[in-house]
C-alpha cells in the first residue's frame, strides 16, 4: 500500500462520520424546532423533519404557523443543502479512489513487468542488512 494511504482512509472515514453527525443534528434540530414552534408532537416533528431533509415534501403534516412556515423555509434550505453536500462528498471520495485505484494497478503491472533479476527482502534489521551486503 502507497505511504499515505492509510491516514487517508481514516481522514475519509472521519468526514464521512462528522457528515452522517450533521445530517443527524440537522434532523433533530429541526424537529426540536417544529416541536417548539408549531407544538406537534416529537414523533410528528421528526417525521416532518425527515420529509424535509429528504427532499419528499410536505402531504399530511403543514406548518400552520407564520413563523412555523419561516422556519420551514430556512430547515429546507440548511436541510437539503446538508444532504447534497454529504451526497456531493461521498460521491467524489468514491470516483477518487477508483480512479486512484484504477491508475495504481497500472502503474504497478508496468512496474512489475520491467524488473529483472530482482530480490525482495523483507526486515532490514542487523540479518537484513548483513544479506543485503552480501548480495550487493
Amino acid at each position: 500500500m502507497p505511504p499515505g494511504w492509510r491516514e487517508k482512509g481514516q481522514k475519509q472515514r472521519r468526514r464521512f462520520t462528522y457528515l452522517l453527525l450533521a445530517i443527524i443534528v440537522m434532523i433533530l434540530l429541526g424537529a426540536l424546532g417544529f416541536r417548539l414552534i408549531e407544538g406537534w408532537s416529537f414523533a410528528n416533528s421528526l417525521y416532518v423533519a425527515v420529509q424535509t431533509v429528504t427532499t419528499v415534501g410536505y402531504g399530511d403534516v403543514v406548518p400552520e404557523s407564520r413563523s412555523g412556515r419561516a422556519f420551514a423555509t430556512i430547515f429546507m434550505l440548511a436541510g437539503v443543502g446538508t444532504v447534497l453536500y454529504a451526497l456531493t462528498t461521498t460521491v467524489q471520495a468514491v470516483v477518487e479512489s477508483e480512479i486512484l485505484a484504477t491508475l495504481g494497478i497500472r502503474r504497478r503491472y508496468r512496474e512489475m513487468k520491467r524488473l529483472e533479476q530482482h530480490f525482495i527482502i523483507c526486515g532490514a534489521g542487523r540479518v537484513g542488512a548483513r544479506i543485503i551486503r552480501e548480495m550487493q
